[in-house]
């Protein structure tokens, strides 16, 4: 396994972090990060760092300083070995032992009797209902419909540490749809709450009508995928009973009648929740 190397500029080393596969580390000024880094130039929610296939990307979350590699200003890097390194404030970081990623099998779909536009990695899925009163993080459930197709898709966020959204068919959510880019963006727990961040996407992230680096989930928002729409949903909401028979579950976005969820209503983004974008890209 590759380790995290954070150093200060003049090469002195600050850490050094052993990465686990298949895991998501925060990085930033607030004492609940993974890594904390206590600096004025650090953001409170600065960076997310994950793996995909092997390879670890950091995700910039719309902080103030931004990261900067090789190429100068960016939103979103890729450790391509181990001299690859990212400036991120104060520090640096680059990986120590990285090898490259190996294949893995394709993510295997949800059988309904109509194959909507998305699939779901196996992994994922669940039969039973989700555990009511857990508070670590908020309970969410992820549902998802398209223009295409009526078909629902139910994800339950409560036991992953991050789920990766893409076109790729290694993505946790597959989307397949010319707007979405293979890696395009990463749900993940930001200390007792879920957030959503963009991972480098061509066409941005989008949440309740706007563009964003980093955008807290809430019950109710909206995150739109080309004519996919995903919103998060609390358990109860979707589970009122002990029971809810599975033909009531194809129209469960017309059930659940999240008021003013679905309207323009809700496009003013709420206070703290991240950095809202230009509709047009930034400038690196």
């Amino acid at each position: 396994m590759p380790d995290l190397l954070v150093s200060n500029p003049g090469g002195d080393l600050l850490l050094s972090q052993s990465l686990q596969p298949r895991s998501l580390l925060t990085l930033g000024r607030s004492d609940r990060s993974t890594i904390v880094i206590p600096d004025d130039r650090t953001s409170r929610h600065h960076a997310v760092l994950f793996d995909h296939l092997g390879v670890w990307h950091l995700a910039d979350l719309g902080s103030k300083a931004g990261l900067e590699n090789e190429a100068g200003k960016t939103t979103f890097h890729r450790f391509a070995g181990d001299e690859s390194w990212v400036r991120m404030g104060p520090v640096i970081l680059w990986l120590s032992g990285s090898v490259a990623p190996e294949p893995e099998p394709a993510p295997s779909a949800m059988k309904l009797p109509i194959e909507p536009p998305f699939r779901i990695a196996s992994e994922f899925l669940r039969e039973e209902t989700p555990p009511a009163g857990s508070t670590d993080p908020l309970p969410l459930l992820l549902a998802g419909k398209s223009e295409r197709s009526k078909s629902i898709r139910i994800l339950d966020l409560g036991d992953a540490s991050r789920i990766l959204i893409g076109s790729s068919g290694y993505a946790d959510i597959c989307i397949d749809d010319p707007a979405v880019s293979p890696l395009h963006a990463v749900i993940y727990r930001e200390e007792d709450r879920w957030a959503i961040a963009d991972t480098g996407s061509e066409h941005g992230l989008r949440a309740n009508g706007k563009r964003w680096l980093r955008k807290l989930l809430e019950p109710g928002t909206l995150l739109e995928f080309g004519d996919t729409t995903l919103v998060p949903v609390l358990p109860e909401a979707l589970f009122p009973g002990e029971n809810v028979e599975s033909e009531e579950v194809e129209d469960i976005f017309d059930q659940l009648d999240l008021g003013s969820a679905f309207t323009d209503s809700e496009t003013e983004s709420r206070p703290n929740d991240g950095e809202s974008l230009p509709s047009r890209p930034r400038k690196p």
